[in-house]
């Protein structure tokens, strides 16, 4: 079935469709999740949140940007979840996910272990940036969604997503040269 298929299929109301949007969607909205609530208790109330509201508005399953009204749903409940005064924050570099998958057989020891520790280097950056920094750069960057998608999802210009993200990225480039000093 295609997704316009299943999508025809979700607004009518069957459930075998609405599931099948959601295992499409599932995976990319709990990374964003993960990395905007940093806690998974929390990404999975977001991201259920955001399911559960998708199954309520056949509007937005018609819409080819449900995956940014998604994200968007998922951010501003990571946004309510999140007091400062309530929990202390975790570090963005406990990941429990394999950011590299299964190494190469090519790669040396040495080599996969440096990469390793730019990649927690890397993270430890991005979790340092200012909450409106860290999603721009999280959803365009490592997300790999469109200008649009980013702008959208956060309720923002293209022209202020763009800006964001080059500050972000020069933030990242910052504190990666500060930390390799």
């Amino acid at each position: 079935m295609s997704h316009d298929e299943t999508l025809r299929a979700a607004i009518a109301g069957e459930g075998d469709a609405l599931e099948a949007l959601v295992r499409a969607y599932h995976d990319r909205v709990y990374r964003f999740g993960l990395r905007a609530c940093r806690d998974r208790f929390d990404a999975d109330d977001a991201v259920q949140e955001a399911f559960a509201k998708l199954a309520l508005r056949p509007d937005v399953q018609r819409d080819a940007g449900a995956l940014s009204w998604l994200m968007s749903v998922v951010r501003n409940a990571c946004l309510r979840l999140l007091r400062p005064f309530a929990r202390a924050r975790a570090r963005l570099g406990e990941r429990v996910d394999d950011v590299d998958g299964v190494a190469s057989e090519t790669i040396t020891p040495d080599a996969a272990m440096e990469r390793f520790e730019l990649v927690q280097r890397v993270h430890r950056a991005i979790a340092t940036l200012a909450p409106t920094y860290r999603e721009v750069l999280i959803l365009r960057d490592l997300e790999g969604c469109s200008g649009d998608e980013v702008a959208a999802t956060l309720g923002i210009s293209e022209a202020a997503m763009k800006s964001r993200l080059h500050r972000a990225r020069s933030l990242v480039r910052e504190a990666l040269l500060e930390d390799a000093r």
